[in-house]
């Protein structure tokens, strides 16, 4: 995006903003004097956050329409891999694993009839390497799989030593194509990673597996709903939890992609029973959360957000309060994704959980119409008759200036279509449908987990919120 690059090729979101702002600020300068071309050029400016929604709405897309091309067939990089995958599960029973999953409740993932099919890696620098040799494979093919690397004297050394070992599967056809390392549970950041994957080869990019979706390819087929988590234990301990009607899938760590989220499209039928996202509670499971919203809102309509207990990830849920209690969570402790996502845009206003002026209250209302903009029209239209609610019932905003406020806002920051119009019909806004318009005109309830309690801010008078607007609108008018 206009060369505004970070490191491993992705983009500068905050140089990008700046470069945005800096070139608007300059054209607007031709016609208007400085400070009003300044202000001009703010209101029009997308920020960081509103670049990264189009960027993941445009890989998305991109992603549905022109598939990645799928690495290699690599039939000797795939018989390398199965032949690890045997090696690993042979040396189960010796290892610490089985002890570790029978005390977080997770044994049941090491059945006969288990898809997961874990193993060991014994903690030898190059046990797996020898074995490998013995059956044939040369030093080539060993250092291509990612399964070995080479040392600082020049002989080849296992990747994974002393991990609980988990194959990654390319769901096509179920193919093991990497594997993810647990290291053992109590040792220290000296020992590695707590989990290890495999490095980027040409048969496996890191971006483009969705670790459970092979796993639970006959559950989704037979209508099994799937649970986007951050780790392959969590993916493991919902399938455990409810079989057959929940199928755990994670990107192993790193935020979802536009590659997994077109893959999950493919394997489950989306469009009936949408997917759910039961992320770690933390800052940064929230922030992957929102994330993920920008792209699994290009295929599909029905995104869930789970609210897990405060400390608690699936895994952990299910060790500490058991299966039913994970089940539960799972199926009655939730609410739409986005509405996750519009509060956390209100929220970055609060102070001490209010909005306590009618300047933050202003601006908070217009944060989250510009994310609500984004959306698709039934997340925009339910989302906007929630916070339309929230400012009346909670901020005692008239119901025709909460909105306007909406109303205008979303139509001004909706994406234009993509498909060619007649020059008398562009603009570049696009109304809402009339039954949204309609519904937030008598949106006078709140639906939302906010508090519905009267705040210490006196009701925000007509007037100054008239005053805002106009400010507010007065560059984009020029």
């Amino acid at each position: 995006m206009n060369g505004h690059e970070a490191a491993g090729d992705q983009p500068d979101l905050v140089a990008e903003a700046r470069f945005w702002l800096e070139w608007n600020t300059m054209v607007a300068e031709r016609t208007h004097p400085p400070v009003e071309a300044a202000a001009i050029a703010a209101s029009i400016s997308p920020d960081p956050d509103r670049i990264a929604a189009l960027l993941a709405r445009a890989q998305t897309a991109s992603a549905l329409t022109h598939p990645a091309p799928t690495t290699s067939s690599g039939g000797d990089l795939i018989q390398v891999h199965a032949d690890a995958g045997r090696f690993f599960q042979s040396r189960l029973d010796r290892s610490w694993v089985p002890a570790y999953l029978a005390e977080r409740g997770l044994d049941a993932a090491l059945l006969p009839t288990s898809p997961w099919k874990i193993g060991y890696a014994p903690g030898s620098w190059t046990a797996l390497t020898t074995h490998l040799r013995a059956l044939g494979y040369t030093d080539e093919i060993l250092l291509r799989s990612g399964l070995v690397a080479e040392g600082r004297n020049g002989r080849l050394r296992d990747r994974f030593r002393n991990r609980l070992m988990i194959p990654l599967r390319r769901a096509s056809d179920r193919a093991v194509v990497a594997f993810t390392g647990r290291r053992l549970p109590g040792a220290g950041d000296d020992h590695g990673p707590k989990y290890l994957n495999s490095p980027n080869t040409e048969l496996y990019v890191k971006g483009h597996i969705l670790a459970g979706l092979a796993e639970g390819r006959r559950p989704l087929e037979s209508g099994a709903q799937p649970v986007l988590v951050e780790g392959p234990m969590d993916a493991i301990a919902v399938s455990i939890a409810a079989p057959g009607r929940y199928a755990g899938v994670t990107p192993c760590g790193t935020a979802l992609t536009a590659e997994q989220a077109t893959a999950l499209a493919r394997a489950a039928d989306l469009s009936e029973h949408g997917i759910r996202v039961a992320l770690d509670p933390d800052r940064a499971g929230r922030k992957a959360a929102i994330e993920a919203y920008a792209r699994l809102a290009q295929v599909t309509g029905h995104t869930t957000a789970v609210t897990l207990p405060d400390g608690l990830d699936p895994a952990g849920m299910l060790e500490k309060q058991g299966r039913q209690q994970l089940r539960n969570a799972l199926t009655s402790s939730t609410r739409p994704l986005a509405a996750l996502v519009v509060d956390a845009r209100i929220q970055a206003w609060e102070h001490d959980g209010e909005l306590d002026s009618v300047e933050t209250q202003f601006a908070a209302i217009r944060a989250a119409a510009k994310t609500i903009a984004t959306m698709p029209l039934n997340d925009a239209a339910t989302q906007a008759t929630r916070v339309a609610a929230l400012f009346i019932t909670r901020y005692h905003w008239h119901p025709g200036e909460a909105t306007r406020e909406l109303v205008e806002a979303v139509e001004r920051y909706r994406p234009a279509p993509r498909k060619p119009e007649p020059p008398a019909a562009r603009d570049r806004t696009v109304s809402l449908p009339p039954q949204t318009t309609t519904a937030l005109a008598n949106a006078t309830a709140p639906h939302t987990t906010h508090a519905a309690t009267p705040t210490r801010a006196p009701s925000p008078p007509g007037s100054q919120i008239r005053a805002l607007r106009q400010q507010a609108r007065r560059p984009e008018r020029d």
